[in-house]
């Protein structure tokens, strides 16, 4: 009995797990066996099952590939739930969660690759995580520090015959030179590594709390880095400007050229499609007034009205247009009262819809309906009400 190649990674895995452990599982056939893994959600004994049957055919197993693709299916199902909860998760700043998530997974599924994959890049984020929010807690003691620092410097220059002012001043001193060296340390690896933002951040605080030459050295390195880069910005946006300037004056040249070489043609193509078009769409008008196509007579109507036709006879067209309107308006809104009456509300719904698209401003249709969807509603909540029952 052979297998296709979609079995994948997973179903390898569960080969070895069949020569190295003991698949506890419960009588019945293999059938009801998997079931019951599937069930406790013990994707490797699964696995292990399905892959046994390669050594061991068993013929109450009519279709094992159907079996295993089962298997397989469920399996990474359970893959793609665990890490996209643990995403969720780890996105909310909720890392316990996501970790008990993959650990609790890898519990029934120790064999998954790509558990143990999702488990490993969720690390790596915590990690970098936790790197960003002590780098925050560093800043944070550093400005603390820094107005610490000040207020203690006054302090002590107030009253210079207090000797616990000085000590105390001293005592942020050295304070303040730990946190200074430890922002330079980030602060030279930025530059180090190009990252300006970083270096921004640290470096000119560090220079705030200490006056370390190391520290200053490498603060006046950031700044002459950061004059360097808005000299090339400003460079850079002034040559986009420039050609985007003459760009501009191109084109606009030749758009004056083409405007003035076209501009007498397009008034006499329009003026002869203008008439052309309104003729023909009143032709279109009377006979959508004559056919009683109400919704095409408007849209029609609107049409000629953009054209500012308006000779006597679409003046009266669309007189007849309107009293006919609303005779038929009238006569949708009784066949959809009369529908509401005998409890038929879907039907009466259709018969109000249909007459607000002819008479949108109506606001007693706006009423049958805003009514008419309660009722549906309504019925459409208790059904499901009695359904859950």
């Amino acid at each position: 009995m052979k297998f296709t190649p979609k079995a994948l990674s997973v179903v390898v895995l569960a080969q070895l797990v069949v020569g190295c452990a003991t698949v506890l599982a419960p009588s019945g056939s293999i059938d009801e066996q998997v079931d019951y893994f599937l069930n406790k959600q013990e994707y490797t004994s699964a696995l292990a099952l399905v892959a046994d049957l390669q050594e061991h055919p068993d013929p109450e197993v009519s279709n094992p590939q159907q079996l295993q693709d089962k298997v397989i299916e469920q399996a990474r199902h359970y893959e793609q739930q665990i890490i996209t909860s643990a995403d969720n998760a780890a996105a909310k700043d909720d890392w316990r969660s996501a970790l008990e998530l993959y650990n609790e997974a890898l519990a029934h599924f120790p064999n998954s690759e790509k558990l143990q994959q999702g488990q490993k890049q969720l690390l790596q984020r915590q990690d970098v995580s936790l790197a960003k929010l002590r780098l925050d807690l560093l800043i944070a003691d550093g400005e603390s520090m820094h107005k610490q620092l000040l207020i203690s410097e006054r302090v002590a220059a107030t009253d210079p015959k207090d000797w616990f002012a000085r000590h105390a001043l001293e005592n942020k001193i050295e304070e303040a030179d730990k946190i200074a060296n430890d922002l330079a340390e980030y602060g030279r690896h930025a530059l180090a590594a190009g990252d300006l933002e970083l270096a921004k951040r640290t470096l000119p605080l560090a220079v705030k709390l200490s006056s370390t030459p190391d520290i200053k050295i490498a603060n006046a390195r950031l700044q002459e880095l950061l004059a360097e880069e808005e000299d090339r910005a400003r460079a850079e946006q002034q040559r986009i400007d420039l050609e985007q300037q003459l760009k501009d004056e191109e084109e606009q040249k030749l758009a004056q050229k083409q405007v003035k070489k076209k501009q007498k043609q397009q008034v006499a193509i329009a003026v002869a499609q203008k008439q052309a078009l309104g003729g023909q769409l009143l032709i279109d008008f009377k006979n959508a007034c004559e056919s009683s196509n109400f919704t095409v007579a408007m849209k029609l109507r609107k049409d000629l009205a953009k054209l500012n036709i308006n000779n006597p006879e679409f003046q009266s067209l669309s007189e007849k247009l309107d009293q006919h309107i609303a005779i038929h308006v009238q006569s949708l809104m009784e066949e959809g009262t009369q529908a509401y009456s005998r409890q038929q509300y879907e039907q009466a719904m259709q018969k109000w819809e249909e007459a607000r698209i002819l008479d949108p401003q109506n606001e007693q249709l706006k009423a049958h309906i805003d009514r008419a969807n309660r009722v549906l509603e309504k019925l459409k909540s208790l059904k499901q009400t009695k359904d859950e029952f």
